[in-house]
Parts: structure tokens; C-alpha cells; sequence
């Protein structure tokens, strides 16, 4: 072979070697892009080996947005409260409904009133008889004393005896004062009976005006006691209120011109506007609460004292605040279920849920405010599980 020939067979040998290395890497490539496609999916189907979801704690802002159950209040409302032990037969008037004056809202069975009232009627009816009975007794004891002194007078005061005189009066003033006791038992009993009566009377719970059932308390057949609220009504929808609690507030400061967004459940697509009138504190059964009610601006005609609503707050954005995932406030790690306090869960470095104590202000509905001195950003909290524990 000539030197030409053989330095081009050289030449097509390394051209052949040189492919074959470039063919060899891109099969190389392919493998370990397979290989950790296939690893991608396994992670993807199987997930990771922690049982638990996480998120990750922000530093951040959030428009706090408060959503409270309410109910619409008009003006002039009263309490209608059961008379009497007894179960109850309610009339067909939901909460919303209008109703007229004297119009029947409930009857309480009371039949064993009847009874009492019966037993009142018998007491009467004997006090009457032991009236007349003492009242007779001193007619006839005053007849006596009368006969006695014109028979003293008349003889110069020799008889009857002195004697026989002081017992005839001591006679009479006994009768007096029978007279007087069984009047006053006369006069208790009649008092018994009207009240009976009247607790009686009250047994048919109607309406004393003309207005719109606010509140209904009852279900028909249900037992109550005497006291009981059975019905709150409003005399007119010319001002409708909601009130609302604000514990979700946390210390937001709300003040007047607070716009919220009123939504009927009875009219869902129809979002009424409502304005703060005022924030109520420290109410009776509810010491240091706070409770805001809202004032509904041009209402619907439809809208009435008594409808359900949901009332929507937007309080004042918060600045440069710790948030976590509302999930991460619900979380609770196997056997703990104590929520004395609020808390969350970290994930520790040997991949353990990590109690922490925090302090939680308001939320937008996705995320809430938490204070703890040993939280920062980028902490992964617990949300949820992944691999629920067996039960």
C-alpha cells in the first residue's frame, strides 16, 4: 500500500473511532435522563418519605377579610318568652315571616294548669263558704252583745252580769277577726286563681303588634320551661341591622365607615353594602367580647327582619407579617387533640412535628397572622398528612 493510500485509511479509522465515542455518550445521556424521568415519576405517584404536607412560613402582607353568620334585626324588637312549663304547638311562622297583632305564634299544652286552676276555683268557692260562715257567727254574736247591754241598760246595770257582758263582747270581736282571716284567705285565693287564669291565657303565645318574626327558638312538640325565649319580633324593617361576632378580628381596630358586604342566604347573588354603626362590648353573657353591627345601606324590598346572612368584612391590610396556611392552625399530630392553645407544628431536623405556641391575629381565608418568638420565615410547618396514621 502507498503511503497516500495509508494515511487516509488512517484518517477513516479515527473518523469511525470518533463517532462511535459521541454515539456512546448520547446513549450514555439518554440512560440517566431515563433514569431520573423514572425517579421524577416514582416521586411524583409514591411521594416522599415524610407522612406529612408542609408549606413553607412567609414574611409578607395580607388584607384580613372576616366572614361571620348573622342575622337581619329591625327596629323595635321584643322577646316573647313561655308563660309555663309544657310543650309547645308552634303555628307555621319562620323566622323572616310577617305576622299581625293578635296573630297566634304558638299554644303551650297546659293542661296541667287546667288542673291548677280547677283546685284555685275549689279554694275560692270554700274561702267564699268560710266568709259567710264567720260572718254569720259575728251576726250572731253582735245580736247576743246587742240583747245583753239593752238588758244591762234597762235594769240599771245589775244583769247580766259583768261577767256574762265581757264574754258576749270578747265573743264578738273573736268573729271579727274570723271574719277579717277568712276574707284575707278569700282574697288570696281569688288572687291565685286570677293569675292561674292569666298564666292560662298567656298559654296562647300571639303577637302584640304588627311586625316580622326575627328570631324563632322553638320546633313544634319541643318541651320548654317558663322564661324561655320562643320568639324575638321587630315592630318595622325601616332600619335593618346585622350583628355580628368579631373574635376572628383579633385586636384589628374597626371604626366607623367600616364597609362590609352583607349576602342573603335567601338571595345569594345579591350582595347587599352595610356600614359600621357601632361596636358593642363586654355584653352580659359574653364579658370582653366584641360584637359589630352594620347597618344596611338601601336594602332590597325583599330583605326582612329574621333572614340569614353571611356578613364579609375587608379590615385594614397588615405589613410585613408572619402568615402560614389556615391548614397549619387545624393540624394535629397522632393522640394530640388539645386546643387549649393555639399552635402549629414544624417539621424538626430529625423530621418529627415540632410544637409551637403562637399568637394568631387575622386572616384573608387562605392565611392567618401567627406571633411566636421562635418562628421565622422559611420554617416548614405542617399542614396536613400525607399518610394518615392507621386507627
Amino acid at each position: 500500500m502507498t503511503e497516500p493510500e495509508s494515511g487516509a485509511l488512517d484518517t477513516f479509522l479515527g473518523s469511525g473511532r470518533r463517532r462511535g465515542r459521541s454515539h456512546l455518550l448520547s446513549l450514555l445521556l439518554l440512560a440517566v435522563a431515563a433514569v431520573a424521568a423514572v425517579l421524577l415519576l416514582v416521586r411524583f405517584v409514591s411521594g416522599t418519605d415524610s407522612p406529612y404536607y408542609t408549606a413553607l412560613v412567609e414574611r409578607g402582607d395580607v388584607t384580613p377579610l372576616i366572614s361571620e353568620r348573622g342575622t337581619v334585626h329591625g327596629s323595635g324588637e321584643v322577646v316573647l318568652a313561655a308563660a309555663l312549663d309544657g310543650t309547645v304547638s308552634a303555628e307555621g311562622v319562620p323566622a323572616g315571616g310577617r305576622v299581625e297583632e293578635g296573630q297566634v305564634l304558638a299554644t303551650i299544652d297546659a293542661e296541667p294548669l287546667r288542673s291548677t286552676l280547677a283546685a284555685d276555683r275549689s279554694l275560692v268557692s270554700a274561702a267564699e263558704a268560710d266568709v259567710a260562715a264567720a260572718q254569720a257567727s259575728r251576726d250572731e254574736a253582735a245580736a247576743r252583745l246587742g240583747r245583753f247591754e239593752d238588758v244591762w241598760r234597762r235594769s240599771g246595770h245589775r244583769v247580766p252580769a259583768i261577767n256574762e257582758l265581757e264574754s258576749a263582747r270578747s265573743a264578738v270581736d273573736r268573729a271579727t277577726r274570723e271574719v277579717s282571716a277568712a276574707q284575707a284567705r278569700l282574697s288570696a285565693a281569688r288572687s291565685s286563681l286570677k293569675a292561674d287564669s292569666e298564666t292560662l291565657a298567656a298559654a296562647v303565645v300571639r303577637a302584640p303588634f304588627a311586625g316580622f318574626v326575627v328570631d324563632r327558638n322553638i320546633r313544634n312538640g319541643q318541651r320548654v320551661r317558663a322564661g324561655m325565649r320562643l320568639f324575638t319580633l321587630a315592630a318595622s324593617d325601616e332600619t335593618l341591622e346585622v350583628e355580628v361576632p368579631l373574635a376572628k378580628a383579633g385586636n384589628a381596630e374597626i371604626g366607623a365607615g367600616t364597609v362590609a358586604r352583607i349576602r342573603l342566604d335567601a338571595m345569594p347573588d345579591d350582595v347587599q353594602q352595610a356600614t359600621l354603626a357601632r361596636v358593642l362590648v363586654d355584653r352580659a353573657d359574653a364579658p370582653g367580647s366584641r360584637r359589630a353591627a352594620f347597618t344596611l345601606e338601601n336594602p332590597a324590598e325583599t330583605v326582612r327582619p329574621g333572614m340569614a346572612a353571611t356578613v364579609e368584612i375587608v379590615l385594614p391590610p397588615r405589613k410585613g407579617v408572619m402568615l402560614v396556611p389556615d391548614a397549619a392552625l387545624t393540624f394535629e399530630p397522632e393522640n394530640s387533640a388539645d386546643r387549649s392553645r393555639a399552635r402549629i407544628y414544624l417539621v424538626s431536623p430529625d423530621g418529627e412535628p415540632r410544637r409551637v405556641y403562637v399568637s394568631i391575629g387575622a386572616g384573608d381565608g387562605k392565611r392567618t397572622e401567627v406571633v411566636a418568638n421562635d418562628l421565622k420565615p422559611g420554617d416548614e410547618v405542617i399542614i396536613g398528612w400525607r399518610t394518615p396514621p392507621a386507627r
